[in-house]
């Protein structure tokens, strides 16, 4: 699939091109799980080649980050999947191309809509751009339209992105706080819990921890990124609010980066803690039978003895021999209860 963009002349903003053909005034080329002929057609209109699907899963930073045929290939790792609740990773890549941006890749994250959709709204204020939209706010000296350039539109739509990751990090910090409550729920509880709750904690645990490590991944690939972004942009002299809008983006990202190492010390605080939860009720059921056989010690000592089949025994012929026997294995049982209940040891 290929969804082409150009800039309006009559708003000022991106519209989506319905042709499916690349005119001279495209500025923004997305390939979705692109067909070849796709591929081969926005790489006659950008004198590129389309880095195969393998070629963006290599993790060298020079498969990733290059410029070939005068075009600049920057490849990142984007989230996808978080309104569905199963996140996950996938690379993306974002080639700068003359005037044109071309991003390629196999997957559909919510952050493209979520920028396509505000770059290509309809106007509102009687037909009049409003707050940063204005073109008129980022015209350049000689009247070119800085607002919607292939830097802008790649720098805006990795400020969409960077967003929905933060977006996805407060998501992992309350189901991180909810199963922390949960685990000292549980622990105030009277009763031990039980192993399918525990098992869930540690479902829950895992899956948080994982997604901290993949987010940890995806981070690192922005933080190559972006100092490559900006050598880039020092090449290509773009808009006076370019750099200092990547630069922003950089410190984000070292903010997110900062959070999720403090999200991962929280998800291990919480599965040690569910451990040693465990550990104590393993502990308290092994308690119970240590003093369960110890308490019944006694009586099976008075059993055995009166078990014996020797022929002189006193108690043999007493009338009382056995309720007194019931009696000695009774209280040879409650005794050491007792004890144990002194001692604080139940």
């Amino acid at each position: 699939m290929l969804d082409i963009y150009s800039l309006s002349p009559a708003t000022g903003h991106l519209q989506k091109q319905e042709s499916g053909i690349i005119s001279d005034d495209a500025v923004w080329l997305d390939l979705i799980s692109p067909t070849l002929e796709e591929e081969q057609m926005v790489e006659r209109a950008c004198g590129i080649a389309v880095p195969t699907r393998e070629e963006m899963r290599e993790i060298e930073v020079s498969s990733r980050l290059y410029s070939e045929d005068g075009a600049d290939f920057m490849t990142a790792s984007v989230i996808f999947g978080l309104d569905d609740g199963t996140p996950g990773f996938a690379p993306v890549t974002f080639i700068l191309a003359g005037k044109r941006l071309v991003t390629l890749r196999y997957t559909r994250p919510k952050s493209f809509v979520i920028f396509a959709a505000k770059q290509c709204r309809e106007l509102s204020n009687g037909g009049r751009p409003t707050h940063l939209d204005d073109p008129a706010s980022l015209r350049a000296p000689n009247g070119a339209d800085k607002t919607h350039t292939a830097d802008m539109i790649l720098i805006g739509l990795l400020e969409t992105i960077v967003d929905r990751v933060a977006d996805m990090l407060e998501t992992l910090s309350n189901n991180l706080d909810g199963i922390g409550d949960d685990i000292f729920a549980a622990s105030a509880a009277r009763k031990p819990t039980g192993t399918p709750a525990f098992k869930e904690l540690l479902r829950r645990l895992g899956a948080a921890g994982d997604l901290a490590s993949r987010v940890r991944e995806a981070l690192a690939t922005f933080d190559r990124l972006l100092p490559f972004l900006q050598f880039v942009l020092d090449g290509r002299k773009p808009g006076k609010e370019a750099r200092p809008r990547v630069k922003v983006m950089a410190r984000d990202v070292q903010s997110l980066n900062d959070f999720v190492n403090f999200l991962s010390n929280k998800t291990t605080f919480l599965l040690d803690t569910t451990v040693g939860m465990i550990s104590i009720e393993q502990n308290a059921i092994i308690k119970i039978f240590s003093v369960a056989s110890v308490a019944f010690m006694p009586p099976t000592l008075v059993a055995s003895v009166y078990g014996m089949n020797f022929e002189h025994m006193p108690e043999l012929g007493w009338t009382l021999g056995y309720p007194y026997a019931l009696g000695l294995m009774v209280v040879s049982a409650v005794l050491p209860m007792l004890f144990f209940r002194y001692k604080n040891w139940l």
